[in-house]
């Protein structure tokens, strides 16, 4: 049994006008081919889809039936030419984005939102990452796109900067500098220093340290942990000092005080991807991030206390 798109389409339109003039004109057709391709779908079908008098034209039992049929297989085609070409055009899918966990204090929640707004129907999916495993994620393909700082990277990988923000000072509540507005980087030699491997976060390493060593010291490090988020809880557990960027001063973690930094050196963030990722999320994504950036979206703020 062949059945023909343009059949269900042709019995859907007589079946809802129950007239083959009417329909035939919906369907901008004349009569003689609307009479034949029902006749033909009814021979394949082995029914009668309508009863014809030379008054009228009735669903049978059989037709009313068909035609709920019809309107599901019709209405779930269209759905699914619109879902397709909405995929191809990266309006839906599946964005695998993984983040370092500076972003979520500062560009990652107000750039997910933004594009969530704009393309409601596309999956995001976040998954919190080490500097240091960004990269294998994109260039294999686990990841679409990294929110994180910039650092040297492999060939095939491209970078957009979307947000700026200085260095900020983090010292305990009862340190000696503490009821300071600004603080002089060159008054923490000889502190200890709480930060991160070198191999954790390339570039915000080389960054704490180059501001350091423009005061005249090398950090005296004495603990070193993966991640922002634990250098601040040991910072407010009176352990040592360090230097964040600014935006970590939303933790407002008792215990611990944010203070701005003299000549502080810019921390940068931006998106990372394969140039070979074919996710057609994956470009409007970068629409929504290059927007987000044209309008002051990654400029610092103001110190926090």
């Amino acid at each position: 049994m062949m059945i023909e798109l343009r059949q269900l389409r042709y019995f859907v339109a007589l079946a809802e006008t129950l007239h083959f003039g009417r329909a035939a004109e919906q369907l901008y057709i004349t009569q003689p081919p609307l009479s034949r391709q029902i006749a033909a779908l009814e021979d394949a079908l082995g029914v009668v889809l309508f009863a014809r008098s030379s008054r009228q034209v009735e669903l049978t039992a059989a037709g009313r039936h068909f035609h709920e049929q019809a309107v599901r297989v019709l209405d779930g085609l269209d759905a699914a030419v619109r879902t397709t070409q909405a995929t191809a055009r990266g309006e839906r899918g599946v964005l695998r984005v993984g983040f370092t966990m500076s972003a979520a204090w500062n560009v990652l929640p107000a750039l997910i939102k933004r594009y969530g707004d704009a393309y409601p129907d596309a999956e995001i999916q976040l998954s919190e990452v080490l500097p240091r495993e960004l990269n294998e994620a994109l260039l294999s393909g686990r990841a679409d796109l990294g929110i994180a700082f910039p650092w040297q990277r492999p060939e095939g990988l491209e970078y957009l900067s979307i947000h700026a923000e200085p260095l900020c000072a983090v010292l305990p509540a009862d340190h000696r500098l503490a009821p300071a507005a600004l603080i002089d980087v060159g008054e923490l030699a000889g502190e200890p220093f709480i930060t991160f491997p070198a191999t954790t976060a390339p570039a915000l390493h080389a960054l704490v340290a180059g501001c350091c060593r423009e005061h005249g010291f090398e950090p005296c490090i004495r603990l070193e942990t993966h991640l922002q988020q634990t250098i601040v809880n040991l910072v407010a557990e009176g352990l040592g000092v360090s230097l964040v960027p600014q935006s970590m001063s939303r933790m407002r973690l008792p215990g611990a005080v944010f203070r701005p930094i003299s000549t502080p050196r810019i921390v940068e963030q931006g998106v990372i991807w394969a140039a070979s990722n074919a996710n057609p999320c994956l470009a409007r994504f970068l629409d929504c991030a290059r927007a987000f950036a044209a309008r002051g979206f990654g400029q610092p703020a103001r110190a926090e206390p």
